[in-house]
């Protein structure tokens, strides 16, 4: 089993779109990492992100370039800071296949930890923020690891 972890892309400000849709540089950066993405073959079972409309941008652009785009679905719990992780380490547990979440900086961090190491406040990853940093974990129950991260600054221009 393998577990996508994606920080959100950059966004536009609340100034400039109150619903803070992703920028034009965010969706270059969710299209590039969809591409990259598909090149690896990732092939999720779901992509799941939480209700702001920056991490639903970032998933539906990733999901587009994966032919996924059916499988993109908002988080059933809260996936935002200081939300606990419990549920989507029990949806990782029953999901039957690959997961892509959509998130935030702090939820990516804990999660990851989680798998990781059982405690999520020993930091194992680190993302940069509004990049569209992806990092994978690969294993399952309590035997977790870090396969991969990938940052948008990694890529050729």
């Amino acid at each position: 089993m393998k577990v996508y972890l994606v920080h959100h892309v950059d966004a536009l400000s609340a100034e400039q779109d109150p619903q803070r849709h992703i920028s034009q540089k965010g969706r270059d950066q969710a299209d590039r990492l969809g591409t990259r993405l598909r090149a690896l073959g990732v092939a999720p079972v779901r992509i799941l992100h939480s209700d702001k409309q920056w991490t639903i941008d970032t998933a539906h652009r990733i999901a587009a370039k994966l032919g996924a785009a059916d499988k993109t679905a908002k988080a059933a719990y809260p996936i935002n800071t200081g939300d606990p992780v419990a549920p989507f380490v029990a949806e990782i547990a029953a999901a039957g296949g690959h997961i892509i979440m959509c998130g935030h900086i702090d939820y990516l961090l804990r999660a990851a930890s989680r798998l990781v190491c059982g405690d999520e406040t020993r930091k194992v990853v680190e993302f940069k923020p509004g990049n569209g940093t992806v990092v994978c974990l690969e294993g399952e129950g309590n035997d977790w690891a870090v396969t991969f991260a990938w940052r948008q600054d990694h890529a050729p221009g």
